[in-house]
Formats: C-alpha cells, sequence, structure tokens
C-alpha cells in the first residue's frame, strides 16, 4: 500500500470547492424534495452527471472497459456512494430533522478514520485524532446552533439509525474509492461508479411511481437537479476521488465537515437568513481541525 502523496495547493483547492457544491445542494435538495418522490429526484439528479461524465470519459479515452477488479470496484462504489447513500439518507430525513441529520452525518470523519486505520494496522496519530475531532465539534456548533446539549438530548430512533447507515454507507464508498479502483482514473472510476448508481437507482423508480405518488417538477427543480448533477456530483465526485487517490480517505473525508459551513454561508447570502456567533466559531473551528490533520503534509 503507497504512503499518501503531501496535501498541495491544487487538492485543497478542489476539496473546498467540491464542499461548497455539496454545500449549495442542500438548499437545492430542500426544494426538490418538496416537488418529487426520492428516487425519481435522485435519478434525475446522477443521470445529469452521468451522461456527460461518460461523454467526458470516452472523449478523453479513458472509457475503456475496466478490469474484473475494477468493475466490481465501481460497481461497490455506485451501490454504497450512490444508491445505499441515497436510500438511507432520504429516509433517515423523513423522520427527523435536516440539522439532527447533518450532525450525525458529521460522524463520517471519524468513522473513516478508525476503518482506514485499523484496515493498514497503523497507529492513530493524537494530531490526526485532535483535527478530526475539532473539525466534528466546529460542525456540530454550526449545525445546532450553538444548542449541542438540546441536540443530543433527544432519543435515538429509526430516523437516527437510517442516517448512521448512510454514513456507513459514504464511510465504505471512501474507502472502496482508495483500495478498489486502483490504475483508474479519477474520471473513468466516477463515470461508471455513477452510472451503475443511476441504473440501481432508476431501477427503484417503477416502484416508487407505482405508490401513486405525483410528480410535477417545476422549473427550479429541473434547474436544481442540473446543478446537483453537473456540479454537485460529476465535478465533487471526481474531485472527491482525486483527493482520496491522493492524500487517503481519512483526511479526504475530514474536508466534509466543512459542507455544513458552506451551506450555512449560502443560506445567508441567497436566503437572507441571518448570520450567527456559533456559524463563525464552529466554521473556525472546522477550518482549524482540518488544518490541525493535515499540517505535518502542509508543512
Amino acid at each position: 500500500m503507497s504512503s499518501p502523496a503531501p496535501l498541495t495547493p491544487a487538492i485543497v483547492l478542489k476539496l473546498v470547492a467540491t464542499c461548497a457544491f455539496w454545500g449549495g445542494a442542500f438548499i437545492a435538495g430542500r426544494h426538490i424534495a418538496q416537488q418529487m418522490p426520492h428516487f425519481t429526484a435522485a435519478t434525475g439528479r446522477f443521470l445529469f452527471a452521468a451522461i456527460p461524465l461518460l461523454l467526458y470519459a470516452h472523449l478523453r479515452g479513458e472509457l475503456r472497459l475496466p478490469s474484473r477488479r475494477q468493475l466490481l470496484g465501481t460497481a461497490l462504489m455506485g451501490a454504497t456512494g450512490v444508491f445505499l447513500y441515497n436510500l438511507f439518507f432520504f429516509g433517515g430525513l423523513a423522520y427527523l430533522p435536516a440539522g439532527r441529520g447533518a450532525l450525525i452525518v458529521a460522524l463520517s470523519p471519524v468513522l473513516t478514520l478508525l476503518t482506514v486505520k485499523a484496515i493498514a494496522r497503523t497507529p492513530l496519530v493524537m494530531r490526526e485524532v485532535g483535527g478530526v475531532l475539532l473539525s466534528l465539534t466546529g460542525a456540530a456548533v454550526v449545525i445546532t446552533r450553538g444548542d449541542l446539549g438540546g441536540a443530543l438530548a433527544h432519543a435515538v430512533g429509526r430516523g437516527e439509525l437510517l442516517m448512521f447507515l448512510a454514513i456507513l454507507a459514504w464511510v465504505a464508498y471512501t474507502v472502496i474509492t482508495r483500495y478498489a479502483v486502483r490504475g483508474m482514473s479519477a474520471i473513468a472510476a466516477t463515470a461508471w461508479s455513477t452510472l451503475w448508481g443511476t441504473l440501481m437507482l432508476a431501477a427503484a423508480v417503477p416502484f416508487e411511481l407505482a405508490g401513486g405518488v405525483a410528480v410535477a417538477p417545476d422549473l427550479l427543480s429541473w434547474v436544481g437537479m442540473a446543478y446537483m448533477g453537473l456540479c454537485g456530483t460529476a465535478l465533487a465526485f471526481v474531485w472527491y476521488t482525486e483527493g482520496v487517490q491522493a492524500i487517503g480517505p481519512a483526511r479526504t473525508v475530514l474536508f466534509t465537515n466543512l459542507v455544513p459551513v458552506f451551506a450555512v454561508l449560502f443560506s445567508v447570502l441567497l436566503l437572507g437568513e441571518p448570520l450567527l456567533v456559533s456559524a463563525l466559531i464552529g466554521g473556525l473551528m472546522v477550518v482549524s481541525g482540518v488544518t490541525l490533520a493535515n499540517y505535518q503534509r502542509v508543512r
């Protein structure tokens, strides 16, 4: 197993932009979820991503038939990061508020770090653990608006369980991206995994529509799906994969704690929501935690 490469400014910019895209996707997804059934909306989103990704990979000559190992790896990426994550994520949000769901999802860097260390059989580094915990706490401060105790006081129910399963699916996707698709470019791996995931989501749409759920997307929903597909999936998944391949899954997933920070920022800029002091303090904690965990490679 090769050692992760040094953290470069290009990788940092791509991962920060990825988190910004995902932060904006929360705002777009909020509107789409009120207009369309979940599997139908997710399928539309990933169709907007899969088609340009496959076309771009073909034009670059990278859409060659993968090996058996790579084919299995990209299928597992599609099953975990696209199908299962969306299944559990939307299922969890049906039972609990988005803020509490985001707080649970913020556990993914901790679980990814522990999983990677267990696979590699390497000891935990206190600097990395401190950075992960600091960024996790900062994300929690942003999400809960400073009322962390109140958020943790609620009982654990079905929604929390489904959201935790979504975390496990994303951790699996991140680890698989690191170890199962070696020899593939980030574009090719993302294109194939997005294709498999889209097909899995599309297979569930007839069962969803059979329940009599009306589909009436408005123009803003189409714009939102296009944004989530092109920016929040095509570009973001490619850059996230590049990060995992370059600096490893544990450090890459740590950047995702920036997602709620960007979500709050965009809510202030686009929706006119007030900017709270807790958001500023939490955002600073997230940035400090990410920097601390990556300090050695930045230096």
